[in-house]
């Protein structure tokens, strides 16, 4: 029998060490670009989110702005203004991220998430073009809706493209990546956006155009990584399935799929087991107290789109500065991501965890307090003490929005339906939130604080429910997963 010659004359162990070893870096190489095409790929998606609301003054401008749709009979002129007409646009497209979350797992599911996240990275660039080349407002509203109805799929996604590329041991690392890339994006966007404005905006009549053109180019990059490390991992996936498809026929196992990777059909996720999973966990009152929280947390998130205005119209700042708030904002909520999910999970005790999350959220409510403060004029801020407020709202905010709700997903979901969970939780959260920002755009004049009244006792009222409705969630849930006691 012949053998194969090994490079430098050595055994056929040594050439298979060898072999495995180069599988292994080629492993590690792959693993880590899937990890940045990832990560960066929510950079760039919520560094472009920022973009409407660090220009919103500049496109309602009657010189610098946009044509709006215009009245053709005088009794319609108040209700077809510029704000009315932009309230409608973050109304509607507010449901379409909720209708996205409805109707788009399923297709991400079919297609895999790296093709998915390629897709929805390739439709948000066309879509921001258009809008960088537009003028006429019905054109970049349908732009815009459409680019929230794409956003929706970005996490997903995402998460499915972990389960495609890495082991289950990293899942949780990976996650937390995600996290901390969409909320660096939303922090160095804000600032890269103001930097802009602050260079441009007596230098252009449309310095809105250069933030998009750049919003589009920021597309560019996790594209091109994902196409080229996405590509590998699912050559790699078709390898390890042609494998344990011959392996599978070897041992005369009829549970063989000639199409991709073999898997023991126990393991398949079944829709009606999802819907038994959810129909289950909706009998628990810890499912709906997660669910209010994450909704009203939602809410409590969303004024991040209204920072800049706010600080614009009711603190006198210009448009760069405004905006650079916003990235104060962003910051606190990336801190708030980056270091306390370690700590949390550290946490011993159940009264600990409880304890951590209420402090967050109560500090939320200060933060709201003292802009509704402002706005009534009990306590007036300065513009400096108003960056420090949205500092702390966004960090109070963040941990309690993104972890509870998340772990007990995947604790009482699995694999079958904690995707589920989480696209249940949103949906109703996003529904909630069309009407809060249509709410908060249709505000008669920005520029006068008492206007401002309704919105922050609205948040403010968001962060006790939340506060309350999550202490008893997570109190509920760890009961129930607390092994009985002995008597």
């Amino acid at each position: 029998m012949s053998s194969t010659r090994l490079r430098g004359g050595g055994s056929p162990d040594e050439g298979a060490l060898a072999t495995d070893n180069a599988a292994s870096k080629r492993d590690k190489f792959r693993r880590r670009g899937m990890a940045v095409a990832l990560g960066l790929s929510n950079f760039s998606v919520m560094g472009a989110k920022c973009a409407l609301p660090s220009v919103l003054s500049l496109l309602m401008s009657p010189d610098r702005g946009m044509t709006f749709l215009t009245p053709t009979s005088k009794p319609f002129s108040s209700v077809l203004s510029a704000q009315y007409q932009f309230a409608q646009l973050l109304g509607f497209s507010t449901l379409s991220v909720a209708l996205g979350k409805l109707l788009l797992g399923p297709v991400i599911d079919k297609m895999g998430g790296i093709r998915a996240l390629q897709a929805t990275l390739l439709l948000l660039l066309s879509l921001l073009a258009t809008i960088t080349m537009t003028q006429r407002f019905w054109i970049f509203a349908a732009c815009w809706v459409l680019v929230d109805f794409v956003f929706s799929s970005c996490w997903a996604a995402s998460i499915s493209s972990i389960q495609q590329s890495f082991p289950s041991s990293e899942w949780g690392k990976q996650i937390g990546y995600l996290a901390t890339g969409a909320r660096l994006g939303n922090t160095a966007s804000f600032s890269l956006f103001a930097a802009i404005l602050f260079a441009l905006e007596d230098r252009m009549a449309q310095p809105w155009r250069v933030i998009f053109l750049l919003s589009t180019a920021l597309q560019i990059a996790p594209l091109c990584l994902l196409s080229y490390f996405g590509g590998m991992t699912m050559d790699a996936n078709k390898a390890a399935g042609a494998a344990a498809v011959k392996i599978d026929n070897s041992n005369n196992n009829d549970n063989t799929n000639k199409n991709g990777p073999v898997t023991p059909a126990k393991d398949v996720p079944r829709f009606r087991d999802s819907l038994a999973i959810l129909r289950r966990e909706a009998t628990t009152p810890e499912f709906w107290l997660h669910l209010v929280s994450r909704s009203c947390l939602m809410v409590f998130a969303s004024f991040l789109l209204f920072v800049p205005t706010l600080m614009n119209q009711v603190y006198g700042c210009s448009n760069a500065v405004a905006a650079q708030v916003a990235s104060a904002y962003s910051l606190g909520c990336l801190l708030s991501v980056s270091m306390g999910s370690k700590l949390y999970a550290a946490l011993p005790t159940t009264k600990q965890q409880i304890g951590t999350m209420a402090s967050l959220l109560a500090l939320a409510t200060v933060a709201s307090l003292s802009q509704l403060g402002h706005a009534t004029g009990i306590a007036p801020l300065s513009w400096t003490l108003a960056t420090l407020s949205m500092f702390v709202w966004g960090f109070a905010f963040s941990l309690p929005f993104y972890l509870p709700p998340s772990l007990y997903a995947l604790a009482r979901g699995g694999r079958q339906c904690s995707a589920s969970i989480a696209d249940c939780f949103d949906f109703f959260g996003f529904t909630l939130l069309a009407w809060f920002n249509k709410y908060v755009a249709s505000i008669g004049q920005h520029s006068n604080p008492s206007s401002w009244v309704g919105c922050f006792k609205l948040t403010t009222a968001c962060a006790l429910v939340a506060m309350v409705a999550q202490s008893f969630a997570i109190g509920l849930e760890k009961k129930k997963a607390a092994p009985p006691t002995e008597a």
